[in-house]
């Protein structure tokens, strides 16, 4: 089973919100939420808070960025006995460089979409896609 994973972002909406929702404020999420729904896979956002959630997931607004190792290998081992092998994943590195090696190690393979681009060009890269996957 392949997912999508995307990375929560510093601009959040006051109060509590669906978590799909909780980020509007930031275009960087929006086009990253527009692309993981273009996958058609299940998707799931990396909370610096909370870890893996599920878009439809309450949550209040937080001030914390990256991913703890302890974060990681829960996440690893959720997405490990949900039966996932593959994700694709477009995130930073705060996020990615601890967590892509949990992954690997339980035999997920990683694809991260925009590896190496700065904002700018991951948002072209995935509006981009997007419109390939119309």
């Amino acid at each position: 089973m392949r997912v999508t994973l995307i990375q929560c972002t510093n601009t959040k909406r006051s109060g509590t919100h669906k978590a799909r929702d909780l980020y509007d404020e930031s275009n960087y999420f929006c086009i990253m939420r527009e692309w993981a729904r273009s996958t058609d896979n299940p998707w799931y956002i990396l909370s610096a808070k909370h870890g893996l959630v599920e878009p439809m997931q309450r949550l209040a607004d937080y001030n914390e960025r990256g991913l703890s190792v302890d974060q990681c290998k829960e996440i690893a081992q959720t997405l490990d006995n949900a039966g996932v092998t593959e994700v694709l994943i477009t995130a930073g590195k705060d996020y990615t460089n601890p967590l892509t090696p949990e992954l690997e190690r339980l035999g997920i393979d990683v694809i991260e979409v925009c590896r190496g681009m700065r904002i700018g060009e991951r948002m072209a890269e995935l509006n981009k896609r997007v419109e390939d996957n119309a």
